[in-house]
Order: structure tokens, then sequence, then C-alpha cells
């Protein structure tokens, strides 16, 4: 793979991936600088993870138990 550094204006950002969504997924990898926005994929592993959670099944955590005796 190649590498490509590009910055964009806010107002193209979002035409700008949607065009990247039309090339095959496994052509490309975006890695976004801004940290404090969720992709996609983890928005979704986040919902999942909640509606388990908020089942009382902390099954896929390590160590719940230290965890939770923490908060």
């Amino acid at each position: 793979m190649k590498t490509i550094h590009l910055e964009i204006t806010d107002n193209l950002y979002a035409q700008f991936k949607e065009l990247l969504s039309s090339l095959p997924i496994d052509g490309f990898q975006i890695i976004e600088e801004d940290s404090d926005i969720l992709t996609m994929e983890e928005s979704k592993e986040v919902y999942r993870l909640k509606k388990q959670t908020d089942k009382n099944d902390f099954s896929e955590f390590e160590n719940w138990d230290t965890i939770k005796s923490d908060i």
C-alpha cells in the first residue's frame, strides 16, 4: 500500500468519504486524526456492548469484577 496525507475543508469531508465508500473496502484505510470522533464501526461496537451490558452480560470484559469494584 501507499500512503497519501490529505487535508480537505470541513464542507468537503463528508462528500470525500462518500466518494471513498464507492471504492473496494479492502483497497484503502481511513486513519482519521480527530480522535474525538468515533468511526461508524466503533459506534456500532459501543452500541452493541451497551446493549449487552444493559442485560448485565459482562462476559466480553476481562476482569470485569475488578473494574466494577473500582467504580
